[in-house]
């Protein structure tokens, strides 16, 4: 119950925070439009690839051991902020180094120095601290404040096409902010000062450094994949490709958010048995997959009509790169149990070989697919990479975790969208929403006919509902008694 309760807080959040982040991002691409967006959208690429650096995977290692050992918080914060620090001044002084070699246009060198300074900042950033003692509210509260500072500065100060610098201030400024809130909550909460141990010890290194190295693997396929089409595409593309991963990074945030957590759970799982462990990865990869098959038809179906109302007409040939990128968020969606399930388990530098693999792949198709089909062909390969890491984490998390028996949910889940997907693709009716919503509709009716867990799950919601009704309906009569 809490592990729903957490995550109602941090979906919630996410939401609220996402509609108004949303919003200042189609403001900033109608008023920069598509060359200029471009710019904005490479620049917050590099920054976010260079975050990975800092981060280095110390956040996730830092929330494992902190729910395993919560006596243990004021060493282990103290230690990973001290090692971010380190990293921060040197990833700082790389990037520097990089706009010296990459001979830019001025405005994109602009961007990149004042986003970069959100480097800086990023070692105060709590929010793993509040990860690991299961405290999501707090968590909830910190993405609000980062998000709405930053859509309050775009709004208030972007006015002109040539003032896109004011997206970079509002990224810092947000990243200001929430680490001013969380070190007040964790002053307050501790009743201690932060002290940063500016070392970096062997156990940090040997589990925090495959984690991180993993969610940079991670971040060259999303972010990333971005920055490897600005080194071979036209401005113009590059913001036709970066306004529909917008949306798919925001939307991804939603999957990241249910595994930030159910991470601290799935360890608690592990160090208890093998057995509650696989038990827990098996429900919950239940009703992902299934969840995942609506998703993604719904998805398929809205996705040129999102990029025209998101950023205006002048998106509209982006919707195709939308549609394929629907893809890549269903197959992370569904990897993300074996994934973040070896990094549970202890096994992060599996995970670390998997993330390498998808992102090798992305390294070379996104460009390929990009000179034969343009950005929709670079989101071809994007989902290509995805599948590899699915494929991968599985083959791992059965070898060495011994998690078997899911192929069924697989294979019904796949079914169920092909079979959605040919209705909302052929059928001869002139109106998309007339299609959309059947293909949405054949794909739960085959949810419930071919899965029992469903039929069977579905039951008892119905079964608590009533009783919750007819209990509610005794009471009034036994008070109008």
């Amino acid at each position: 119950m809490k592990l729903i309760k957490n995550y109602l807080y941090l979906s919630g959040a996410e939401i609220a925070s996402k509609v108004v982040t949303f919003a200042a991002i189609a403001y900033l691409a109608r008023v920069a439009g598509p060359s200029g967006f471009g710019y904005v959208e490479f620049a917050s690429a590099v920054l976010l690839c260079a975050g990975l650096v800092v981060d280095q995977g110390f956040g996730p290692y830092g929330a494992r051991e902190i729910a395993k050992m919560p006596g243990r918080t004021l060493e282990v914060v103290s230690e990973i902020v001290g090692a971010r620090f380190i990293l921060a001044v040197a990833t700082y002084g790389i990037v520097v180094l990089f706009l010296l070699l990459y001979h830019s246009a001025p405005v994109l060198t602009r961007l990149v120095l004042i986003y970069s300074l959100g480097l800086l900042v990023m070692p105060l950033l709590m929010q793993w601290v509040f990860q690991g003692h299961d405290q999501m509210q707090t968590v909830a509260i910190m993405g609000l404040v980062r998000q709405g500072v930053y859509a309050a500065v775009v709004f208030v100060f972007l006015r002109e096409a040539d003032q896109i610098w004011v997206a970079a201030v509002a990224e810092v400024m947000g990243a200001c902010s929430v680490a001013a809130y969380g070190l007040w909550v964790y002053r307050r909460q501790f009743g201690s000062s932060l002290r940063a141990r500016l070392a970096l010890s062997p156990q940090l290194l040997r589990e925090g450094v495959p984690i991180g190295l993993g969610q940079m693997f991670w971040m060259i396929r999303m972010f990333g994949a971005t920055v490897i089409l600005g080194l071979v595409a036209s401005p113009q593309d590059v913001g036709f490709f970066g306004g529909a991963m917008r949306i798919l990074v925001a939307l991804h945030s939603f999957v990241w958010l249910y595994y930030f957590n159910l991470l601290p759970s799935l360890a608690r799982a592990w160090k208890q048995s093998h057995e509650v462990f696989a038990q827990t990865i098996a429900q919950s990869l239940h009703l992902v997959a299934w969840a995942g098959v609506f998703s993604g038809v719904v998805w398929v179906a809205v996705a040129p009509a999102v990029m025209v109302g998101a950023y205006g007409p002048a998106f509209a040939p982006a919707g195709a790169t939308l549609q394929w990128l629907a893809g890549v968020f269903v197959l992370a969606a569904i990897s993300g149990h074996y994934r973040f399930g070896l990094i549970a388990a202890g096994r992060q530098n599996l995970e670390m070989v998997t993330a390498a693999l998808g992102s090798t792949c992305a390294v070379v198709l996104i460009p390929l697919g990009y000179l034969r089909a343009g950005p929709p062909g670079a989101a071809m390969g994007l989902v290509v990479a995805e599948a590899v890491v699915w494929l991968a984490s599985w083959w791992w998390a059965h070898s060495r975790l011994g998690l078997r028996d899911h192929g069924r949910t697989m294979i019904y889940a796949a079914l169920a969208a092909a079979i959605g997907m040919g209705l909302l693709w052929y059928l001869p009716l002139p109106s998309l929403v007339l299609r959309a919503t059947l293909a949405a509709a054949a794909a739960i009716l085959l949810a419930f006919a071919l899965d029992r867990v469903i039929r069977h799950r579905a039951f008892h919601v119905v079964t608590l509902s009533l009783n919750w009704v007819r209990g509610a309906l005794d009471k009034r009569v036994h008070e109008a008694a």
